[in-house]
């Protein structure tokens, strides 16, 4: 009969299983010198080996003639557990059998020995379903079995045992698997079972197995199917089987949204989805990338290239736009992916529909009130940011400068900062706006004219946007009044990059 690669390659002994030599090499030495505990614990996330440990165990607890403690896997015990028809070693899922009447069978059962091996072994799996009252009526026999009881639990979720199941056990905890270890062992099957691993898909099938190696094994099977009689997995068979996208697509679509391109980003995502690319695997895959990018920037290169997912695309991206992906906007970045990966879940319908707003929002910085996004659009106006598409390829010709006063005739023009200062003397405009702080850090980019009984007030885009929220277009007319002397009918207009102001206000009142 046909067996899942899972099964077929479950490891035998404690020295066939991977990554988990912390574990195994105590177990070993307790059974081979005769000092194994009357209760264990295994923690770990899905597909570490938990259960094909505490088989392990309990075959080698019942050996007839083990090896340096590990099981022979001839003897008759050995060969009765390893085909499950052993009476005396006993799986049950706590799952479905988590009532207290199903604990007190089992407290009825520990008082007979054995049938035929030396130890009657009770493997408990996610032991966390079992209620409340199977704990406690669990306790006592859990504490004092009778010398021939093995009691081996096992569980994906330490947090919801009880202490006092806990403290009367023997604790250890399975790591998750490190993408080297799965892949080594996806070699290794593959080679048994007569398939050909092309270049970068044991390393593939590894990442995608997220720390479990069942994972990596039945996603290597999935593979396998149809790919004809070469028998060959290369990683675009991976990628067309499970519908990910190669990461030349996930750098096009970050060069667009840095860009501001939301046509080509929409593109792109066009054809993901019509190349039957799984759109939630594309966004999980855009968010590890932003990630990538969040750490390489922030340790400035300074990191274990294996500890990043795409550490090459990553590296591209932040030399290719180093002013666009600053902290703050892969802050943003991250967290606006974060939220549709929610929305997807939660409204799973239309998955490219909630993709493209993303895309949207990604292209341009003014649709988002977020504060993550202000904190990315206030660090791209710091710096000057210019999407590459609209930049000019030469350098961009200094501003002409305004005429200059008589006392002023070998002075450079203002900067923002000194016309900023000069706004109408700005420690009295401060002290005007003192009950409207948020206001002053826009104050200080502001500069302004006269066009008759109109006072003129120019700033970038999204300075103006802030100024005019709410009750600030007031506050400030007030403290211009209250500056000048004069009532003004305020206008806000827009400033481009590089243009550049009128004349402080100083020299206007």
């Amino acid at each position: 009969m046909y067996q899942a690669l899972y099964r077929k390659w479950r490891p035998r002994t404690f020295d066939e299983v991977s990554g988990q030599s912390h574990v195994t090499e105590i177990l070993r030495t307790q059974c081979r010198d005769g000092r194994v505990a009357h209760a264990y614990l295994f923690c770990g996330t899905r597909g570490t080996g938990k259960t094909s440990v505490a088989k392990i165990l309990a075959k080698a607890v019942n050996c007839e003639s083990p090896v340096d403690g590990n099981p022979c896997n001839r003897c008759p015990a050995c060969r009765e557990i390893d085909a499950g028809l052993s009476t005396d070693v006993l799986e049950i899922d706590a799952a479905s059998n988590n009532g207290v009447d199903d604990i007190r069978a089992l407290r009825e059962e520990v008082v007979y020995p054995p049938s035929v091996l030396k130890k009657r072994v009770y493997i408990i799996d996610e032991v966390h379903m079992l209620t409340n009252e199977a704990f406690n009526a669990l306790l006592k026999t859990l504490e004092e079995p009778p010398e021939y009881i093995l009691f081996i639990l096992a569980t994906t979720e330490l947090s919801q045992l009880p202490a006092t199941i806990v403290s009367r056990c023997l604790r250890f905890d399975f790591n998750r698997l490190s993408e080297e270890v799965i892949a080594e062992r996806l070699r290794f099957v593959a080679g048994q079972e007569g398939i050909s691993l092309g270049e970068g898909a044991p390393e593939l099938l590894a990442r995608l197995a997220d720390g479990a190696m069942r994972d990596g094994l039945s996603i290597l099977e999935a593979c396998t199917a149809g790919v004809g009689e070469t028998n060959a997995v290369t990683a675009e068979v991976v990628r067309d089987r499970l519908g990910i996208a190669d990461a030349d697509r996930l750098l096009a679509f970050y060069r667009a949204c840095a860009k501001q391109d939301a046509p080509g980003a929409l593109d792109l995502l066009g054809e993901v989805h019509r190349s039957s690319k799984d759109l939630s695997v594309f966004l999980d895959d855009l968010s590890v990338l932003a990630r990538d990018l969040l750490i390489l920037r922030q340790t400035a290169g300074r990191v274990k290239r294996s500890d990043l997912r795409f550490p090459a695309e990553a590296a591209a991206l932040l030399e290719e736009f180093p002013s666009y992906f600053t902290p703050e906007t892969l802050f943003w970045i991250c967290s606006l992916l974060d939220e549709t990966q929610s929305r997807m879940t939660r409204y799973s319908t239309n998955k490219k529909m909630l993709l493209e707003f993303a895309a949207i929002r990604l292209c341009d910085l003014t649709l988002n009130d977020s504060l993550q996004a202000l904190a990315a659009r206030v660090a791209r106006l710091e710096k000057g940011f210019v999407p590459p598409a609209a930049a000019p390829q030469e350098s961009i010709p200094p501003a002409p400068q305004s005429s200059p006063s008589p006392t002023t005739d070998d002075a450079e023009p203002p900067t923002v900062e000194t016309q900023a200062d000069a706004f109408g003397q700005y420690a009295e405009l401060a002290e005007e706006l003192a009950g409207h702080p948020d206001l002053l850090p826009y104050v200080r980019k502001l500069t302004a004219t006269m066009e008759g009984d109109k006072f003129v007030i120019l700033a970038d885009p999204f300075t103006n946007r802030m100024l005019q929220r709410g009750s600030n277009v007031q506050a400030l007319a007030n403290a211009v009044r209250a500056v000048t002397g004069k009532s003004y009918v305020l206008l806000f207009r827009d400033r481009a990059p590089g243009e550049s102001g009128p004349k402080p206000i100083e020299e206007i009142t």
